[in-house]
């Protein structure tokens, strides 16, 4: 699966901000559906299951809250992203969304280029995330993505969830070296400089735990797991 074979819901009442976002989703080789309705949307994603949703707060009948709510009882729509799109700036509007189930929070304005490479960013972990569930063994480590299960030679290792997708990630493509950009948006959805130790401190943290075997450091490039 690729970035450009995804799909996008796009759920707002300003038509002409619609129309530019979906020609620029739509030149970057996404599938787009537009609805100005919040029930038509509704059915729409039900119909569509599109992997990602854009949706503003202050929609007329179901707010954005409401869509976000009814959608994330649908077990189907459990691996659907769907971001918020909208002028309310408020922290308990973004508080509100996120207990809601949203995977990000976008204030307007912003230019869709930056809009679109945010929500590539959140689709390229999708696409990581929803790999085939079968386990991988590598190098003496079986990882369960579908249960969050790390065994080492049989035995059960408890990781925190970012220290569980790193290792996740870095077992998708054994000795290929990754990045620090692509570690940071792909686990945390932006871009993490070098000067921020957060992912120094989480390798260093899988260390503790599997040994200093398994993840080796390119200095000033990335990481990358050893088999």
């Amino acid at each position: 699966m690729v970035i450009a074979e995804l799909t996008i819901l796009l759920i707002d009442t300003n038509v002409e901000m619609l129309a530019n976002i979906e020609a620029a989703l739509k030149a970057e080789g996404f599938k787009v559906f537009v609805s100005i309705n919040s029930n038509e949307a509704i059915q729409l994603v039900k119909q569509e299951h599109p992997n990602l949703i854009l949706v503003d707060l202050l929609m007329p009948e179901l707010d954005g809250i409401d869509i976000c709510l009814e959608l994330r009882q649908d077990e189907k729509l459990k691996n659907t992203l769907i971001v918020f799109h909208t002028e309310t700036c408020e922290d308990y509007s973004q508080i509100a969304a996120f207990n809601a189930g949203a995977d990000d929070y976008i204030i307007k304005p912003v230019k869709t280029r930056v809009l679109i490479s945010r929500l590539k960013a959140l689709l390229k972990r999708y696409i990581v995330y929803n790999q085939p569930s079968e386990k991988k063994e590598v190098a003496g480590l079986t990882i369960d993505r579908e249960r969050y299960m790390i065994f080492k030679d049989g035995e059960e290792i408890i990781l925190p969830r970012k220290e569980f997708e790193l290792l996740s990630l870095l077992s998708t493509s054994p000795r290929k070296v990754f990045t620090r950009k692509e570690i940071s948006q792909l686990i945390w959805g932006y871009e993490i400089f070098a000067r921020n130790r957060t992912i120094d401190v989480h390798i260093r943290k899988l260390r503790e735990k599997l040994g200093n075997k398994y993840i080796k450091t390119i200095k000033g490039i990335g990481y990358s797991l050893e088999v």
